[in-house]
């Protein structure tokens, strides 16, 4: 058995072994940690002018937001970063262009249906959370789901490319703005609902125009676009770009559409687990409590900023690889830099989050338990990141939705048992149970899978 300071070493070497990912992984941080900057001190803010009350409502609402958002995606980002790192590594210039204006069809036409449909069901959300007042909050905030939408294929062209430092200075401007606008409400006494929705609104619109002007113009529509667009059938308009033949060769022979079919059905399950917390507390209990568990959940900005950085700097180069033994190699350095961080994290994680009476007001006393608690379940998703990002180039896209199917389930049925119980508290540790349960079947199954590839000898050509 290594030695404390040998096992430093050794993971020193990997790390230095890897400069250019741990670089990508730091520059991609670099708007989360303006964000989580920002978003604190905003939220500090928020929660000691609004009240625990109004911080609940304005969380609601943000969720529903949230909801809309991720719906509008449905896994169509990540697969587009997939296929189009694969056409960029081998220099098809064409290809990418092509999955990013498909990515651009598929994200705006989800976004609209999705906002529509939210509209019209907004006030039947808003009883569900026994406040009928919030039913124009909640469609004014459905905005913002358009403009990620917008924003969402120039962010992707930048992470294919792998300009993580582009990406990174015009979500940094977006959440500067943001705060600043916050920052004025606290300045003059102006909070409302109403004003924090449409400072929101704001900054969203402002990046994803930003962000549109810094992509090349291929990326949004073909040339000669009239031309193209006589005799266009919808079945044409959404039909997914071939550009699987001469890239995914190897472990995993999925076509864009097939991937994206499984990407969607697990990321709309995930989206639902995630809300199912704040959706069950707003239902079961009330807005205050709400408001309280939205501050606890300010504490894991940090991590999910770490756990973010490390996912957008990997998809792009497991994306690409097609042989095991590469896999291997670079899940091996990714995991070294894992482990360091959550070990950072966890002691951040006990730490920190007491603080929370002292940082927000007295009236947020139990935020201090919540966050500790929240923040450990973030630990253990970073250090099980890694292996579940190598999973989809693995062919796992396939069985993941049923482990996250299994996860909604437990979260689901641990929530209507323990919040009338336990309140906030249990909702807490029902996020525990959901990530150790995930972690632990996704970890088993590709560590499993990979070890096998390797003993049959299967490997692929490696494009990078």
């Amino acid at each position: 058995m290594l030695k404390p300071s040998e096992q430093w070493n050794k993971l020193w070497l990997v790390l230095s072994g890897s400069r250019q990912g741990v670089r990508d992984v730091i520059v991609s941080a670099v708007p989360q940690v303006v964000g989580v900057v920002t978003g604190f001190f905003g939220s500090v803010l928020i929660a000691r002018g609004f009240g625990p009350t109004g911080v609940g409502q304005y969380a609601l609402v943000l969720s529903l937001a949230g909801v809309a958002a991720v719906i509008s995606d449905l896994g169509v980002g990540q697969t587009t970063i997939r296929y189009a790192s694969q056409a960029a590594a081998i220099d098809d210039i064409s290809a990418q262009m092509s999955v990013l204006r498909w990515s651009l069809r598929w994200r705006c036409s989800l976004v609209l249906l999705v906002t529509t449909a939210f509209f019209l069901i907004a006030p039947y959300i808003a009883r569900f959370w026994h406040s009928e007042a919030l039913t124009p909050y909640l469609r004014l905030g459905l905005l913002g789901g358009i403009f990620a939408a917008v924003a969402s294929v120039p962010a992707v062209y930048f992470q294919s490319i792998r300009r993580f430092s582009t990406n990174a200075s015009v979500v940094s401007a977006q959440r500067i703005i943001s705060f600043a606008g916050v920052f004025v409400l606290s300045v003059f006494g102006l909070w409302s609902l109403l004003n924090l929705v449409i400072v929101n609104l704001v900054a969203s619109a402002i990046g994803a125009f930003v962000f549109l002007a810094l992509v090349p113009k291929a990326a949004i529509w073909p040339q000669h676009t009239l031309r193209k667009l006589r005799g266009l059938s919808l079945r044409r308009f959404f039909a997914t770009p071939d550009i699987a033949h001469g890239v995914n060769s190897g472990l995993d022979s999925s076509s864009p559409a097939s991937f994206l079919r499984f990407h969607m059905l697990s990321t709309a399950i995930v989206m639902a687990t995630l809300q199912a917390d704040v959706w069950m507390i707003g239902h079961l209990l009330d807005q205050r409590q709400v408001g309280v568990y939205s501050v606890a959940t300010r504490f894991t900005l940090p991590l999910t900023i770490a756990l973010g950085a490390m996912n957008t700097a990997l998809w792009p180069r497991v994306s690409v690889l097609t042989d095991p033994h590469q896999l291997m190699r670079l899940l091996k350095k990714t995991m070294g830099m894992s482990a360091l961080v959550a070990l950072a994290m966890a002691v951040y994680s006990v730490c920190v989050p007491i603080m929370a009476p002292m940082i927000f007001g007295v009236e947020y006393e139990q935020s201090r338990l919540l966050g500790q608690i929240l923040c450990l379940g973030y630990v253990i998703a970073i250090l099980a990141s890694p292996i579940g990002v190598v999973g989809y180039s693995l062919g796992m896209v396939r069985i993941y939705w049923m482990i996250n199917l299994a996860q909604m389930i437990v979260v689901v049925s641990m929530l209507c048992v323990l919040l009338p119980r336990f309140g906030t508290l249990g909702a807490a540790w029902t996020f525990i149970c959901s990530v150790t349960i995930g972690s632990g079947i996704s970890v088993f199954l590709v560590w499993r899978r990979i070890h096998r590839l390797i003993s049959e000898g299967k490997g692929g050509v490696q494009v990078l």
